[in-house]
C-alpha cells in the first residue's frame, strides 16, 4: 500500500439519514474535502466502490449494520487501504489506524477526532 495522497480528499458517504448525511457532507466540504460522493444504500455503496478506479480517500458508513451488505464495504475499503468511520458500529470492527467508529449522537468535533486517528487530518 502506498501513502494516501491527502491533497485529493474524496469521501463517500452512505446513510439513508438525510439529515446526517448532508451533516457530515458539510462538515466535511467545511474542512477541505471536496463534494462527497452520497449513495443510500450499502448495495449502491458496493456498486461504487467497485466501479472507481482510485479509492477514496474516506468512507463514512452510517447505515444499519444488521446488513450484511456493511460488511462488504468495510472489507473493501480495508483491502484497498480506504479510512473508514462507521456510524454506531460494532466495536469488533475497529482496526487501529483504518477504522474509527462513531456513536450517535456525536457533534463535529467528534468528527475531527475520527479524522485525526485515520491520519487523515493533523492537529
Amino acid at each position: 500500500m502506498t501513502p494516501r495522497d491527502l491533497t485529493d480528499k474524496t469521501a463517500l458517504i452512505v446513510g439513508d439519514e438525510m439529515v446526517e448525511v448532508m451533516d457530515i457532507s458539510e462538515h466535511l466540504r467545511v474542512s477541505g474535502w471536496g463534494e462527497p460522493v452520497v449513495t443510500s444504500s450499502a448495495r449502491e455503496a458496493i456498486a461504487v466502490l467497485m466501479d472507481r478506479a482510485t479509492p477514496f480517500s474516506l468512507v463514512v458508513v452510517t447505515v444499519a449494520h444488521a446488513n450484511p451488505e456493511v460488511a462488504g464495504i468495510i472489507r473493501t475499503c480495508v483491502d484497498e487501504g480506504c479510512p473508514v468511520i462507521i456510524v454506531n458500529g460494532a466495536r469488533a470492527t475497529v482496526q487501529k489506524g483504518k477504522i474509527v467508529m462513531l456513536s450517535r449522537p456525536y457533534i463535529s468535533s467528534d468528527i475531527d477526532q475520527a479524522l485525526v486517528s485515520l491520519g487523515l487530518v493533523t492537529t
